[in-house]
């Protein structure tokens, strides 16, 4: 799943504000964004080459690439299931995994190749 430009993300985006103000807006980017490969051009001066999902989010609509949690805090209202850590390794798009040998499916593959969702990359520290 490549990232939409920004008339593709505010013609799917739903038409309601993502946030209620701007202090869940900051919190949520700060815990997204601000670690987030698609978004780093801005935070190194070239806003024009940013996450179009942020902009779509401050013309008070809801991107569609961001799923709504039923149980939330203010940083985790959405999960972005574009979201790449940018200190995460390997930086390679998700390969299609093979299936195993005399498998049979249940659905078909076609559309859902490349695309995933959302998982924390960063190492879990561990306390002994």
């Amino acid at each position: 799943m490549s990232l939409p430009t920004y008339d593709e993300a505010f013609d799917h985006a739903a038409d309601e504000p993502a946030f209620s103000n701007g202090t869940e807006g900051y919190e949520w980017m700060g815990n997204w964004c601000d670690r987030c490969v698609h978004d780093k051009p801005a935070r190194q001066d070239d806003p024009g080459n940013g996450c179009p999902l942020i902009l779509v989010a401050m013309m008070s609509r809801t991107p569609a690439e961001w799923i709504e949690q039923e149980k939330f805090g203010l940083a985790d209202r959405y999960h972005c299931v574009l979201f790449r850590d940018e200190d995460a390794p390997g930086g390679r798009e998700p390969e299609p995994v093979p299936d195993p040998p005399g498998q049979l499916q249940l659905l078909p593959r076609d559309g859902f190749e490349g695309a995933r969702m959302f998982a924390d990359t960063k190492p879990a520290e561990v306390t002994v």
